[in-house]
């Protein structure tokens, strides 16, 4: 049986990436509207989940991950990112028309992708065999 996990609010799932350069960081990604991790077996972890922080697709092991096709641009600089350098590495984000746009530029200016992420948070729909689980 698969298993459907989803957040019951819009705007609950995001899929970040982190990149340093020195002593700087980058925190960039999408705020998705929608989307769902699948699991093969019965979810385990609702009895510790924390609404505030959620459940991260990199401690679990899900068979699947559906992201909607909506969704916001998200990035966020560490203080120690000059102005400049902020405002060329956001153009180079914005203009992306795919994660590996930015990626390949972010890595042109000597940028690391140090961690990747999907998180979902909030209140979790679950269903299986498409009935209720558990809310």
């Amino acid at each position: 049986m698969t298993f459907k996990i989803s957040p019951k609010s819009e705007f609950h799932i995001t899929e970040r990436m982190t990149y340093r350069k020195d002593n700087k960081e980058i925190n960039c990604g999408f705020l998705w509207k929608s989307g769902s991790f699948l699991v093969k077996h019965p979810p385990n972890f609702l009895a510790e989940y924390e609404p505030d922080i959620g459940i991260s697709v990199g401690a679990h092991d899900f068979s699947e991950v559906i992201l909607s096709d909506e969704g916001q641009k998200l990035i966020y600089f560490s203080e120690t990112t000059p102005n400049a350098e902020q405002d060329s590495l956001a153009d180079i984000f914005s203009n992306s028309k795919t994660t590996d746009d930015f990626d390949i530029g972010f890595q042109h200016k000597g940028w690391q992708l140090v961690d990747i992420d999907i998180v979902m948070w909030g209140e979790l729909a679950i269903t299986g065999d498409g009935e209720s689980q558990k809310d």
